[in-house]
């Protein structure tokens, strides 16, 4: 009996040293407040989230490797930051990312007082990032990406859905060994297939198969990050088309054929999945994450977010911990 405890001690163990490791380090308290921590994943990816808030300007530069792409998600006060080589400058607001391939150049930036910033940040090695668009996806399709990655920076609003899932990759900790890798893999390509889905032109996706011209392509792409940018609050359809200045018949055919959906069900599946993200938080209640949401009545809400992911939205958070503590 000893030795079983022994064993099952040492396993135990053993899974928590090879989980994925998280480095944190708080703001000084002189400086400011906050802090920034770091989990190395697979593949050499890295995930980072900082949250910072300076008592004082604070400058900083460094180099940037050119072993990564980078991928940034701005979700509170935006940044501005240059590059010194190319003598350019980048800058991102609340709820927007950005992606580019390391330049091994310098960057400066300056974190202005009392601002409070929240990123979260994800490396990934070019090799294995190169690796993924080769297995996932044809030549036509590979040159494209690299085409419209490797070459600059491109930007992208944070959508509800990328929100939910940068906050469930906190959940790792509840799972042990490689479970734990496997969970956060497995996040990282969820965000990948939605982000790239974001970042490539959709033409160039399309190709021929829809007849649309630029103008109205760019018209849909348009409407939806309208609907994004105020989802509680989103336009109606005959709004958005005078938003866009489209018909309302291109525009519901187009973003159907677009997004795979109406414009009336994307919306309701954004407002659902960024309810997700407020209750996994735990800051709210129902009633609250409603009204956040766009629902003018609780019980709406209630009916059609367990329609969506089967279990009532009071119970959702301890469904979902408790589903963790169940595999691991």
């Amino acid at each position: 009996m000893t030795h079983g405890s022994h064993y099952l001690g040492k396993l135990y163990n053993d899974l928590i040293i090879n989980s994925p490791q998280t480095i944190s380090m708080d703001i000084p308290s002189d400086m400011g407040q906050g802090r920034i921590a770091q989990t190395k994943i697979k593949h050499g990816v890295i995930l980072s989230d900082w949250q910072m808030c300076y008592q004082s300007d604070m400058n900083v530069q460094g180099p940037v490797s050119k072993e990564y792409m980078q991928i940034i998600f701005c979700l509170n006060d935006g940044i501005s930051w240059g590059i010194m080589d190319d003598r350019r400058s980048v800058t991102i607001q609340k709820n927007e990312s950005c992606i580019y391939a390391g330049h091994g150049g310098t960057e400066y930036i300056c974190y202005k007082k009392d601002s409070n910033f929240s990123f979260k940040s994800i490396k990934i090695p070019i090799p294995y990032f190169s690796h993924l668009l080769a297995d996932y996806f044809d030549g036509q399709e590979v040159t494209a990406y690299e085409k419209k990655l490797l070459g600059g920076i491109s930007k992208v609003p944070v959508t509800p859905i990328m929100e939910q899932i940068l906050t469930e990759t906190s959940q790792f900790t509840q799972y042990r060994g490689g479970l734990g890798y496997l969970y956060l893999d497995g996040k990282l390509l969820e965000l990948l297939s939605i982000y790239l889905g974001e970042v490539l032109e959709l033409d160039i996706l399309m190709g021929k198969s829809i007849s649309m011209s630029r103008t109205e392509r760019t018209a849909i792409m348009e409407a939806k990050r309208i609907i994004d940018s105020q989802l509680a609050f989103a336009p109606s359809c005959e709004e958005l088309s005078r938003m866009v200045h489209l018909s309302m018949t291109k525009l519901t055919r187009g973003f159907s054929l677009f997004y795979g959906m109406p414009i009336h069900q994307y919306v309701i599946e954004q407002r659902l999945a960024q309810a997700a993200q407020l209750l996994l938080e735990g800051d709210w209640n129902v009633s609250e994450v409603a009204a956040i949401v766009g629902y003018g009545k609780a019980s709406n809400f209630a009916a059609a977010f367990k329609k969506r992911y089967g279990v009532a939205p009071k119970n959702y958070r301890e469904s979902r911990f408790d589903s963790a503590k169940n595999k691991v």
